[in-house]
């Protein structure tokens, strides 16, 4: 494992690498509240099937400063991804993204499709209209910054937020979850950057306060053809409580997309069923090394 960093002005990301450094490469953005140990299980595959992975976190993600409103939309965050992959000297990669990672991987895939071989979103926002209730009361100056401030991550939480049906009452798993939890403040301003940068125009801000606004702000609506010809896998639970499985159905129509559905599986898909994610991971990803090679 290597650690670096990389400069984006005015930020640093920190970006992990397991692997070589040869091709081919996998680009990994987990979710807000997540770094690499959210999608452990899957790195391994990855790196077991030859790939080097790179683990981007974000800006003020990991390091300092924090990022800021005006330099938090989910395509600046793209644009933050790329600037690593450029550091790296990575000419094509495979995308994983996790919830806000699974955003931020579609916002890359349209930004820069000569970047991205391949998709794998789970749980991703950005395609649908809804997302947990509470996310409403984020977007709300006074209350999100009371909400959002620094706090350990609490077992009740995890529950009724995080874990499905199927792993809700196994103490190890969640307290495993409840350890992962990060408190740091620079995170947490950075945490409601993302937030209020992503929020509808103030014209239409008021309909995301209405039931299925909360993603009008980030959602790819009239764009997800553009993705036609990017082999992608879709990965969700189907009792995610954090962001609707109902968003899975705008991919289904899509020709090289495959979508996949965990039943009794919250939003922490990777590590609840992560035999099961990483069994179809892999095949995706073996017919991707396959597909460049007869590329080549």
């Amino acid at each position: 494992m290597q650690v670096r960093v990389t400069k984006c002005d005015p930020y640093r990301l920190r970006v992990t690498t397991w692997g070589s450094g040869a091709p081919p490469h996998a680009l990994v953005v987990p979710g807000l509240s997540a770094d690499w140990r959210a999608l452990a299980p899957q790195i391994r595959t990855l790196r077991r099937l030859g790939w080097t992975v790179h683990v981007v976190d974000l800006p003020g993600f990991a390091l300092a400063p924090a990022l800021r409103p005006a330099d938090a939309r989910i395509d600046q965050l793209a644009d933050y991804v790329a600037c690593v992959a450029r550091d790296l000297g990575i000419d094509r990669a495979l995308v994983v993204g996790h919830s806000l990672g699974g955003a931020v991987a579609l916002h890359l895939a349209l930004r820069r499709p000569s970047l991205v071989t391949g998709l794998v979103l789970i749980a991703p926002a950005a395609l649908g209209a809804s997302l947990h209730w509470i996310y409403k009361l984020y977007c709300v100056p006074l209350l999100g910054r009371a909400l959002l401030r620094p706090a350990l991550l609490e077992a009740s939480n995890v529950r009724r937020f995080l874990v499905g049906s199927a792993r809700r009452k196994d103490e190890r798993f969640v307290r495993r979850l409840v350890r992962h939890g990060a408190s740091a403040r620079a995170r947490a301003r950075s945490h409601r950057a993302v937030i209020w940068a992503n929020q509808p125009r103030r014209w239409a801000r008021m309909r995301g306060f209405l039931p299925g606004g909360e993603q009008m702000g980030i959602r790819i609506d009239g764009r997800l053809a553009e993705l036609g010809g990017i082999p992608m896998l879709l990965l969700w639970g189907n009792e995610d409580r954090v962001i609707s499985v109902a968003d899975a159905k705008r991919l289904r129509d899509l020709p090289l997309a495959e979508v996949r559905i965990a039943c009794g599986v919250g939003h922490s898909l990777p590590l609840e069923v992560a035999g099961w994610a990483n069994e179809h991971i892999a095949r995706f990803a073996n017919s991707l090394t396959q597909l460049l090679a007869k590329a080549a």
